[in-house]
């Protein structure tokens, strides 16, 4: 009976731990509070995936009139299309942390304060995972 309850122990703590200690990918963006029309900007993303590796994509849908140019991808191939930014990786980075750049133009007659989110999509434990990007704001004059 004893050994029965050592195991169920076990068995709980295992799972507590994976409850409490989940691994996901965190994105954090830093990019200017304002900036002029008919200018650029570099967009930096630190992303935090921990020991999450393999494929990965990043996706960011941009406001109108802004373009994107890749700078630092670290191993991952960018693509721009119809105000969207795809950054895909076969495998991603090892180190826990990392940081990506690119550049952002906007059109002259991008006025006002514009949002800049988007989500990452991983593979965890053969699950496809999505983790939000939380918005950011820079305000165009």
């Amino acid at each position: 009976m004893i050994k029965y309850t050592i195991l169920l122990i076990n068995m709980f703590a295992v799972v507590a731990n994976q409850f409490f200690f989940l691994e996901e990918v965190k994105v954090t963006q830093n990019l200017p509070q304002s900036i002029k029309s008919n200018s650029n900007f570099t967009l930096e993303l630190t992303i935090n995936k921990g020991d999450i590796g393999g494929f990965a994509k990043l996706e960011q849908d941009l406001p109108e009139g802004f373009t994107a140019l890749p700078l630092d991808m670290k191993g991952g191939s960018f693509s721009f299309d119809k105000q969207k930014v795809k950054i895909i990786w076969m495998a991603l980075p090892s180190s826990k942390e990392f940081k990506i750049t690119y550049t952002l133009k906007v059109a002259p007659n991008g006025l006002g304060q514009k949002s800049i989110g988007g989500k990452v999509y991983f593979v965890k434990d053969n699950k496809k995972q999505i983790t939000e990007i939380t918005p950011s704001f820079v305000t165009v004059k």
